[in-house]
């Protein structure tokens, strides 16, 4: 059975012109949905060279959920719209699916050679596996049943990703497999606002998380 990739887009006119061949590619081998928040540029028109648009409100969740539900597939995939996979990443994640698995995930592999990046995509491929901690970076593959079951994506303003790999891991019929296959993942939000900005953003992310302290609405 073909795997519906679902991408929540807003504003992405810039990063879609620069990987204009890596999606004409993807068309190829999934049938794909961008799910359009509102954005104010040329995303949409853009976007419709290689898949199919959705509109829906704002909100990552929200925009996922949405996309999900006006899929067809039986096999869902949930991408940023910075990462890339390779045809045969995306075709590993059907065979664990069609094997019988409920949900899974790839490999973070960060387009940047500086040492702190790998430092941090082993600390997050590490606590995938290790703890079940999900990041929304890694990609998301799983059966339409089993992310039913789970509720879809929580409405939260942030975290939806890390908030939907914790009721994986409270889930006593599913378990977060990482596959060794790489998802390339775009340094563009580290160098946009600084990689300890960036860090301490995502640090209170989790707070908000965690204790529910509001940071961001």
């Amino acid at each position: 059975m073909p795997i519906d990739i679902i991408i929540p887009v807003f504003n992405e006119e810039e990063i879609l012109q620069e990987k204009r061949v890596y999606y004409n590619s993807l068309k190829q081998w999934a049938r794909i949905y961008f799910v359009d928040g509102g954005s104010s540029d040329r995303t949409v028109a853009i976007a419709r060279k290689y898949g199919d648009i959705v509109l829906s409100n704002k909100g990552r969740a929200v925009q996922k959920n949405r996309g999900a539900y006006e899929s067809k597939s039986e096999y869902l995939c949930f991408l940023h719209v910075d990462s890339y996979i390779t045809e045969h990443a995306l075709k590993q994640a059907q065979a664990f699916l069609a094997k019988g698995n409920s949900v899974g995930c790839f490999s973070m592999k960060i387009e940047d050679r500086k040492l702190i990046f790998r430092l941090y995509e082993r600390v997050v491929n590490w606590r995938a596996g290790a703890l079940g901690v999900f990041d929304g970076d890694l990609g998301l593959f799983i059966k339409r049943e089993a992310f039913e079951q789970l509720g879809g994506f929580d409405k939260l303003p942030i975290m939806d990703d890390v908030a939907f790999g914790q009721k994986i891991k409270r889930s006593s019929s599913m378990k977060l497999h990482v596959l060794t296959e790489d998802i390339q993942v775009s340094s563009r939000k580290w160098y946009k606002q600084g990689f300890i900005k960036t860090f301490f953003l995502y640090s209170l992310a989790y707070i908000q998380l965690w204790t529910g302290i509001k940071f961001f609405k």
